[in-house]
């Protein structure tokens, strides 16, 4: 006797830029997603932001909500029905709720052989998806991060300076690498070394791109001085100003103000 029903199963599930789910009454099963990307997942109707291998165990009936987040929304995802409706406790995991893992690409892996074998008629598999079920949840206490302590630091770390990372976003002239360390209870150096762990680009980089990114907006929408441009955007002098403009988009700001003023 079979002891999972599969309603569904998919791996690297592909949703759309504007992709959003909502069921008000869940489903008469569990669904367990693993979010390989960021994405907004509404719990008790507060939004949370997630970072990647974001996980959450849907239990029968309840709501589910989340839609995608700057960008493509991918997933892997399996939804079941079984006998015995405790079984997450029998495996530690918590329902409804968001938690974390590392290595999710195992959980990409299970789900592909679990997809095949859903598929694949040539003969039956039931007993191996059960195996194959199982196995998948007895691995992701393993795989979560609050189970690790060293991963679990590093990973609230790298919330704190996805926070400060956001902050910068809004006002990129009110910072210096000095002041964004500061934020973060690190010297500059170690600050440095995480910042291009996590995100793939130096502080002071990103920073400049940010700064770029504001004096261009500035540059379209206002009729402010090249001067007051330059001080708006966090710089001592225009003459350098200028220069690191001209550096990152090629052109000088008043000609990119030319080419660019109200939308041309």
């Amino acid at each position: 006797m079979r002891k999972v029903n599969i309603l569904g199963v998919s791996h690297r599930k592909h949703e759309l830029n504007n992709f959003y789910m909502l069921r008000e009454k869940g489903q008469q099963a569990f669904n367990f997603v693993h979010f390989t990307r960021p994405v907004v997942i509404v719990l008790d109707g507060v939004e949370h932001l997630t970072d990647n291998n974001a996980c959450i165990l849907y239990s029968p009936g309840h709501r589910q909500e989340y839609k995608s987040h700057n960008g493509l929304l991918i997933n892997d995802y399996i939804t079941f029905q079984i006998d015995e409706l405790d079984f997450p406790a029998r495996f530690n995991l918590p329902e409804n709720e968001i938690f974390y893992v590392h290595k999710g690409d195992e959980i990409t892996n299970r789900l592909e052989w679990i997809s095949w074998a859903v598929a694949d008629k040539t003969e039956p598999h039931g007993a191996d998806i059960d195996d194959a079920v199982m196995e998948l949840f007895a691995i992701l206490p393993k795989l979560r991060i609050d189970n690790h302590p060293s991963l679990k630091r590093m990973f609230e770390t790298k919330q704190r300076f996805v926070a400060l990372r956001n902050e910068m976003r809004k006002a990129p002239q009110n910072w210096s690498v000095e002041q964004m360390a500061k934020q973060v209870w690190l010297t500059r150096s170690r600050f440095s070394v995480l910042y291009q762990e996590f995100f793939n680009i130096s502080p002071n980089a990103d920073l400049m791109n940010m700064k770029t990114e504001l004096a261009k907006t500035l540059l379209k929408t206002t009729d402010e001085p090249i001067s007051n441009i330059s001080q708006m955007c966090g710089y001592a002098s225009v003459e350098y100003f200028i220069r690191m403009f001209n550096e990152r988009v090629k052109k000088t700001p008043l000609q990119y103000r030319k080419a660019h003023k109200n939308g041309g």
